[in-house]
C-alpha cells in the first residue's frame, strides 16, 4: 500500500483518505461535500500543469482545484 497525494493518483484508480493535514478549515469544507477520512475516492482526469482534478466520491462526481487536490493524502492498493 502506498501513500500519495490526490494529484498523484493515476486515472480511473481508486484510493482511500488518509489523511488532510492543512486544518479544520479545509477539513471541514471538504467533509460538506463528502470527502473525509476513510471515504473511498475514484480519481476521473486531471488537467497537467497544476490543472483540476476529477473525482468521483460515492455516487457523485466533482472537481478540486490542483491545490486542494494536493493536499489529500489517499492509499492505494
Amino acid at each position: 500500500m502506498k501513500k500519495i497525494t490526490l494529484v498523484q493518483l493515476k486515472e480511473k484508480h481508486k484510493g482511500v483518505i488518509l489523511d488532510i493535514p492543512q486544518g479544520a478549515v479545509l477539513q471541514n469544507k471538504l467533509m460538506s461535500m463528502g470527502i473525509y477520512k476513510g471515504r473511498e475516492v475514484t480519481k476521473i482526469s486531471y488537467i497537467g500543469l497544476k490543472g483540476p482534478v476529477a473525482i468521483k466520491v460515492g455516487r457523485s462526481v466533482m472537481v478540486l482545484g490542483y491545490g486542494m487536490a494536493n493536499k489529500i493524502i489517499v492509499e492505494t492498493q
